[in-house]
């Protein structure tokens, strides 16, 4: 296993974080031990070639980093450990998020639900805030409603966690997303790692535009996407969800949130008549709720 690796200028890490979150599979790691302590960006690679080719690609689009980064050589287990040192269980209500290797340690109460990862670099852990703040809006769902009777919608579905944390809560029908063929494939590994049947969570294959019709209504829409296609494709999205339903937005950064909200409001008034709108914040990224009354 190679390793890549340079220090950049802190101002650099969170464009770099945007970058790497909309990729399904990602080879790149960002690290900050503490405020006072260096960044670093890190990729991992099987050869030499792959990680100089994926530098190359990358500077393309962020010019201001180096040109010649440190290369290293990780032993399997070196690398095993150094990945599973980042990535921590995560909790919220009756949810949990635990990765596979801390299976056999981490008890989850009965009755709560759980879904186990081991997804390498991919994104959609559950170790991003736009993934969480997602997850947080189907709980508030399902605190009011019958899981049974709730319909799901994972736009986007990414590694396809949100989806598979619905099934897990009893969730009645879900079905994820993705224009991503890789997305896809992902999203039916992590199905399968966590033993539940095509019956409980169904993926294909599809964009917003034919995804959305096919599966409406449901009860929970939740579309975890950058801004400018959320906003894009408002119309779609706000059509999809049931009376009653709610219409989650991530993928939002938390500057952007005023604009992204202004958008779907003035839509959701002219489309469902009522509608209650709230957002939350954690760290640099934001969702957008919009509950149809």
């Amino acid at each position: 296993m190679i390793e890549l690796r340079c220090v950049i200028p802190a101002d650099m890490a969170q464009p770099l974080e945007d970058f790497f979150c909309e990729l399904v599979r990602s080879p790149w790691m960002l690290y900050n031990e503490n405020p006072a302590a260096p960044h670093y960006l890190m990729g991992y690679f099987d050869s030499e070639a792959e990680a100089t080719d994926a530098w190359a690609d990358l500077r393309r689009a962020f010019k201001k980093l180096p040109a010649q980064p440190e290369f290293g050589t990780l032993e399997d287990r070196d690398w095993k450990e150094a990945y599973k040192a980042n990535l921590h269980p995560w909790q919220h209500g009756k949810l949990h998020w635990v990765p596979e290797w801390k299976r056999d340690q981490y008890a989850v109460p009965p009755g709560d639900a759980v879904v186990y990862f081991d997804a390498g670099l991919a994104f959609g852990t559950g170790d991003h805030p736009t993934t969480r703040l997602c997850a947080i809006r189907l709980l508030q769902y399902l605190e009011k409603h019958d899981p049974a009777a709730t319909r799901v919608i994972d736009a986007g579905c990414g590694s396809g966690i949100l989806a598979l944390s619905a099934a897990q809560l009893g969730c009645g029908a879900v079905h994820g997303f993705d224009r991503d063929e890789e997305a896809v494939r992902v999203s039916l590994e992590n199905r399968a790692a966590n033993g539940i049947s095509p019956a409980q969570a169904e993926f294909t294959h599809d964009g917003l535009e034919k995804g959305l019709p096919h599966l409406a209504p449901a009860q929970v829409v939740l579309a975890n996407i950058i801004s400018d296609v959320l906003c894009i494709y408002a119309d779609n999205l706000l059509a999809a969800v049931a009376p009653g339903g709610v219409l989650a937005l991530s993928g939002i950064l938390a500057k952007e949130q005023s604009a992204v909200r202004s958008v779907f409001e003035a839509k959701a008034k002219a489309a469902w008549g009522q509608v209650r709108v709230e957002g939350d914040v954690m760290g640099e990224w934001s969702d957008v709720a919009l509950w149809r009354e």
